[in-house]
């Protein structure tokens, strides 16, 4: 969205997107799939690879709230284990990490975009820092 609000019309009357905003979305876009994946798999713990069978939900093995039967926590279990691990983690983890070009790309895009040595400038006048005291430190060396 970002990068349409940003966008500028071209003599055709088109619009292209800012380059560096749809940069920066499309590379969240490849790596928040497989923080969300890991936080709801560290949130319903091992049970998404060692859940029982429904045989064994005669001995109340998944019962442990009232209110909340073992059956519903096995589909939710299933559910992320689907998404995580399972068969749809494949189009899903894989779509968003190449879906929208290699997250590589879109690191390089984003570099060659940022305008590094503009905001070095900006940081060193904010700081007070200034050239000739950047050039007169020595880094030790490890």
């Amino acid at each position: 969205m970002a990068g349409a609000y940003r966008s500028k019309a071209v003599q055709s009357g088109a619009y292209i997107n800012d380059e560096m905003l749809s940069n920066v979305a499309k590379h969240n876009v490849t790596r928040y799939p497989f923080e969300i994946s890991r936080l709801a798999q560290d949130i319903a713990g091992g049970l998404v690879v060692t859940m029982p069978s429904e045989r064994d939900l005669q001995n109340k093995f998944l019962q442990r709230r009232d209110g909340v039967e073992p059956v519903d926590r096995m589909k939710i279990l299933r559910l992320i284990e689907n998404m995580t691990i399972g068969r749809n983690a494949v189009g899903y983890l894989t779509e968003s990490l190449h879906g929208a070009g290699s997250p590589q790309a879109q690191r390089i895009q984003i570099a060659r975009g940022m305008r590094i040595e503009e905001k070095k400038a900006l940081a060193r006048d904010l700081s007070g820092v200034t050239e000739r005291s950047i050039e007169n430190t020595k880094v030790p060396k490890p």
